[in-house]
């Protein structure tokens, strides 16, 4: 039977125990069955902390509905490189909505600093304290680290505001879920679904930075779900590619769970 079993969890410990580098894990599953391991571990936010913009962005347009319609322009000094899409097209003008939504699909580093210049760093970073205690939000994105002031967060404050994007049906976590599924990055825990022919949706949002690699996907095949944050911190290319092959093999096994009859 699908869901967080007794051989699941033996299945998923038995393979984290194999590794020698950091890492953190949270699994739910649709009945709120959880599997834990170093959950209130501290590791870099990288773009993982885009979650928590995107939550940040909800709150507002749960008192102004029109603010998706809103037009931000894109100023040259905002363009930042790395993940993403915005700093290299011409266009200049775009809705606070495809906005999200690029910060979502694409990981867009510009996407996510035009937010953060807008509604300001520190009214996000206040409000993720207050609503999401362990993501901390203290540089932009491609910023340097200044004064150790960077981004962290913890497995299980993720859960949380990850979980803040699936909760309801309406028009924001629609197209939110949207940007998910349609995922850019798919080389960690949903790389096995079209091996697998995983029937079912997946939608997830990764983020990386030297020595860092993290992943968490929510894994649906009709009623059923998992929801999965791997964190992973290493040194090296051995352990580099381990980081990988474990959030892969975790993936693999919780879409198998699900596939069965």
């Amino acid at each position: 039977m699908a869901g967080m079993s007794e051989k699941l969890a033996l299945e998923l410990t038995e393979r984290l125990q194999e590794e020698k580098i950091q890492v953190a894990v949270v699994i739910q599953d649709e009945s709120g069955k959880t599997f834990t391991l170093r959950e209130q571990k501290i590791f870099p936010g990288a773009s993982l902390l885009k979650v928590g913009i995107a939550d940040y962005v909800k709150s507002i347009w749960q008192q102004k509905a029109d603010i998706l319609k809103k037009t931000l322009t894109v100023r040259p000094e905002q363009r930042v490189a790395g993940a993403g899409v915005m700093h290299y097209l011409s266009q200049t003008k775009w809705s606070l909505r495809d906005i999200v939504a690029l910060m979502l699909g694409t990981s867009d580093n510009t996407a996510a600093n035009i937010l953060l210049d807008h509604f300001g760093r520190k009214k996000v970073s206040d409000w993720l304290t207050d609503n999401f205690p362990g993501l901390q939000l203290q540089r932009n994105f491609i910023a340097p680290v200044v004064a150790g002031k960077d981004n962290f967060l913890t497995a299980a404050a993720l859960l949380s505001a990850w979980q803040e994007l699936f909760g309801e049906n309406n028009e924001f976590t629609f197209f939110c879920q949207n940007a998910l599924h349609e995922q850019t990055e798919r080389g960690k825990l949903i790389y096995y679904a079209d091996d697998l022919k995983f029937s079912g949706d997946t939608f997830n949002k990764t983020g990386d930075l030297v020595n860092v690699e993290h992943d968490c996907a929510r894994l649906k095949l009709n009623q059923k779900w998992f929801d999965c944050i791997v964190l992973t911190r290493f040194t090296g290319l051995k352990q580099h590619q381990r980081a990988l092959k474990l959030q892969q093999d975790i993936g693999r096994m919780l879409m198998q769970n699900l596939l069965q009859k």
